[in-house]
């Protein structure tokens, strides 16, 4: 399929257009944030290495899902703010300055950030699901472990809880039914568990996935141990209101749009209109179709039609802030956000006679055939 991925590729995407930020902002009522990137921070005789890999909401349906943003930066960054950029910027503040290499200090202290968010389903309109894992560490140790199957409730703007999904009564107070969960997830775990899984306190963590629900079995520090099972048969561990809510009608935002300094990271305030926009050093499609992978993508599902991304060339030619304004697909957004970042050969914008950071506004058209 990649084959023919990659001649559709050349035949229609055909729609590149390169604009400024201050007049290429696209309002959308959508945004998620693609974020994969390493950085060294220098404060004192601590040098910080962090690793990002996030697939983050900026918003979803018109609102700033202000109640999310204050989950995962308190999960991330220790501290609970409006959005990612907040954030983050106030958790980099603490590591001190940011440096390009590290220095030869045998007796430097090195501490390790490795954080993750990928998202697991969207029911547009319903709800969002996620795992988000993070592991601090120093040269020697594991300082923190943990993470977070969650799923975001996009009517009611909450965390579900396990009192909002499951009977409480019947979950834990019939034994025949308690007996049967526990079978079912032994017999439905990704991996052999053999005595590790602490069954009592199962369900713990969960997320929904489409038509099926993600139970953590709570062996590992990052969530790579789970039993994955179909709705219908644990139908009868559901509470009334929570399958009341599975058949909600939705109300959607309609037109009402994302606030452009939500969607996007700033440029600097003196960040001008070049005299020369970014340019890619070749064939731009045929690049782009050379690092796409269709793997995880079913033709079947994915939807024919225009793919909004956008994202900053930075002075170095590097890129950053991949902001997808398509959200429906997440599979598919992230195919496309791992072949951008693949991308080699971008030059940057150029404003008397120095390379200034400038916004690409990156539309393509897919269809399978």
């Amino acid at each position: 399929m990649i084959n023919r991925l990659n001649t559709l590729f050349l035949l229609l995407f055909v729609s590149l257009m390169a604009f400024g930020q201050s007049a290429g902002t696209i309002a959308s009522k959508d945004a998620m944030l693609y974020e994969s990137s390493r950085h060294l921070y220098e404060k004192g005789d601590t040098l910080t290495i962090i690793s990002k890999d996030f697939e983050w909401p900026k918003g979803l349906d018109g609102s700033l899902l202000s109640e999310l943003q204050h989950y995962l930066t308190s999960f991330f960054f220790n501290q609970s703010s409006e959005s990612y950029d907040t954030g983050w910027k106030q958790f980099e503040s603490s590591l001190g300055k940011e440096v390009r290499t590290i220095k030869d200090d045998a007796d430097a202290e090195r501490r390790f950030y490795d954080m993750g968010l990928r998202c697991l389903w969207l029911e547009p309109g319903r709800y969002i699901s996620f795992l988000a894992r993070l592991e601090e560490r120093n040269a020697t140790s594991v300082i923190t472990a943990k993470h977070s199957y969650f799923t975001f409730d996009l009517i009611n703007k909450k965390v579900l809880t396990q009192n909002d999904v499951f009977n409480q009564t019947r979950m834990w107070q019939d034994p025949n039914v308690r007996y049967q969960f526990y079978e079912l997830l032994d017999y439905t775990a990704n991996t052999h568990t053999e005595d590790s899984i602490n069954w009592d306190l199962l369900p713990n963590q969960f997320a929904l996935i489409g038509q099926n629900i993600r139970f953590d079995l709570g062996v590992d520090n990052g969530g790579g141990v789970y039993s994955e099972v179909s709705n219908d048969m644990v139908d009868v561990l559901f509470s009334k209101s929570f399958k009341k809510w599975q058949k909600q009608s939705l109300s959607y935002a309609g037109t009402k749009k994302l606030p452009n300094e939500a969607v996007y990271v700033s440029l600097s305030p003196d960040s001008v209109f070049p005299e020369i926009l970014p340019q890619f050093d070749g064939n731009l499609v045929a690049a782009f179709g050379q690092n796409f992978s269709d793997t995880g993508l079913n033709p079947a599902t994915t939807p024919v039609g225009r793919i909004y991304a956008s994202f900053i060339v930075d002075t170095d030619g590097s890129l950053k802030d991949i902001v997808f304004l398509t959200v429906n697909n997440i599979e598919l957004n992230r195919s496309v956000a791992a072949a951008l970042q693949l991308l080699r050969g971008w030059k940057p914008a150029m404003h008397n006679g120095k390379a200034v950071a400038y916004r690409y506004n990156f539309p393509l058209i897919l269809h399978f055939q």
